[in-house]
C-alpha cells in the first residue's frame, strides 16, 4: 500500500488535531515518493535497536507511539542517536509516523484503554 494512503488512514484513526500543541505527531520522516509499504513495524519508542530490527524485517514504515523527533534537529550527523535514526531511516527508505497525544486524547484511545481496568471508577 502507498505510504500516503496509510498516513491518511492513520490520521483518520489517531486524530492529530487532538494532539497537544507542543507535541510532534503525524508523518515525521517521509522517504522519496512514491513509497510502497509492505510491512509496518509498531513500537513505543524508536531506538537504534528497534530500527535495526525494522530494517532486518524490511519494514517500510515505523509507527512509534512517542515521536523520535521532538525538538528541532540542527544537523544530521552520526554524533547523536536521534540524528543517526533519521539518517538511517532515510537511507533505508523507512517512513516514521507518531500518533502520541492525538491518540491519547481520542475517545477510546490510550488514556481510556489505560483506565479500563478501573471500570466505573473511570476518571475524567
Amino acid at each position: 500500500m502507498e505510504l500516503t494512503k496509510i498516513v491518511k488512514l492513520l490520521d483518520a484513526y489517531c486524530l492529530p488535531h487532538l494532539a497537544e500543541k507542543w507535541d510532534n505527531v503525524g508523518l515525521l520522516i517521509e522517504p522519496s515518493i512514491p513509497h510502497h509499504v509492505d510491512r509496518i513495524f509498531i513500537t513505543n519508542d524508536l531506538t537504534e535497536q528497534v530500527l535495526d530490527e525494522a530494517i532486518s524485517q524490511k519494514c517500510g514504515l515505523i509507527v512509534s507511539y512517542h515521536p523520535p523527533i521532538f525538538s528541532p534537529l540542527k544537523k544530521l550527523t552520526q554524533q547523536h542517536w536521534k540524528e543517526r535514526i533519521v539518517v538511517r531511516c532515510i537511507e533505508n527508505k523507512i517512513g516514521v509516523f507518531s500518533p502520541h497525544t492525538g491518540l491519547d486524547a481520542k475517545l477510546g484511545g490510550i488514556n481510556d484503554w489505560l483506565l479500563e481496568p478501573l471500570g466505573k471508577f473511570r476518571l475524567t
